[in-house]
């Protein structure tokens, strides 16, 4: 017994006409009754009666038959389906968006190993600020996003997927003189009057502080934004300005002219995978099973 037996009995169960059911299954009537008569044969069961003419009649055995066929059917079709997804990672690519901390957060090696272990599928990387990936995540032209929580609050909760894949905090960082770096901890009102520089509009973090700095009661003095992290140290080095940076993202770029230090109720922010629901290919399971791993 085959699929296409299968196929054919649904067919007829709910056709309950066998020249119509032929037919539709672009058959002739001859070819399908003698499918019937050898699955009834194979079974040792009668699954139809044909005593009226003009409307068949499913006996008993039928009836189970019917309900195991409509199950294996279901269930192959998921098989065939899935099977498709598997042959995707033999070939294909893969569209991702993410804030440009790939690297701080080690998803570079994460990425390089998935590239190793599936050297035919692509990767095209687009390194944004995270406004512009959530404009993109909405025009669906990415299959997945990476970026901090504080963007995907953005997003609809329910047209989008999200998965937590690190966390970090957000830091004050000052150069080693400063003459707040010898507190352990600061508060709002100790950034008071002091002169700010921030990553640009659309960061998040510009947003972030802007929030923190109105819950305060009092306007930033922001005197200069960069998309860069390197640039905004730069400007702050030997000076009396400051920044903030989430401590992972300024690592790889603190010497010792620098100094973080937290807020006197730390803030923590949350790196996250967006996709939106019901669009993610086997490919891009995978690719999420590589950046979850530890």
């Amino acid at each position: 017994m085959t699929i296409e037996d299968f196929k054919n009995f649904v067919v007829l169960y709910q056709t309950r006409n066998v020249s119509d059911a032929a037919v539709e299954l672009l058959m002739t009537q001859s070819a399908l009754s003698k499918r019937i008569h050898a699955m009834e044969a194979e079974l040792s069961t009668k699954l139809i009666s044909t005593k009226n003419k003009r409307h068949l009649v499913i006996t008993e055995s039928g009836e189970v038959f019917f309900r195991y066929a409509e199950t294996i059917l279901t269930q192959y079709d998921l098989l065939t389906s899935e099977l498709a997804e598997y042959r995707e990672l033999k070939k294909g690519t893969l569209h991702i968006g993410s804030v440009p901390v790939m690297s701080q957060y080690g998803l570079m090696k994460k990425m390089s190993q998935f590239m190793l272990d599936y050297p035919q599928i692509n990767i095209r990387l687009e390194e944004l600020e995270g406004i512009e990936l959530v404009e993109k995540l909405q025009a669906k032209q990415l299959d997945l996003g990476i970026l901090r929580d504080v963007q995907t609050k953005l997003l609809n909760k329910s047209q989008f997927n999200f998965i937590d894949i690190d966390q970090d905090e957000l830091k004050i960082i000052l150069p080693a003189k400063h003459r707040l770096a010898k507190k352990k901890s600061l508060s709002m009102n100790d950034l008071h009057h002091v002169d700010i520089v921030t990553l640009s509009p659309g960061s998040g973090i510009y947003e972030q502080v802007g929030k923190l700095y109105q819950q305060a009661g009092f306007t930033p003095n922001i005197r200069f934004t960069t998309t860069h992290i390197e640039t905004l140290l730069g400007i702050i080095e030997n000076s009396q300005r400051l920044t903030f940076l989430f401590e992972k993202s300024a690592e790889p770029f603190m010497s010792k002219n620098f100094v973080s230090r937290s807020f006197e109720v730390p803030i923590y922010d949350k790196l996250q995978l967006v996709f939106p629901q019901g669009t993610l290919t086997q490919v891009g399971r995978q690719f999420i099973n590589y950046l979850k791993k530890p």
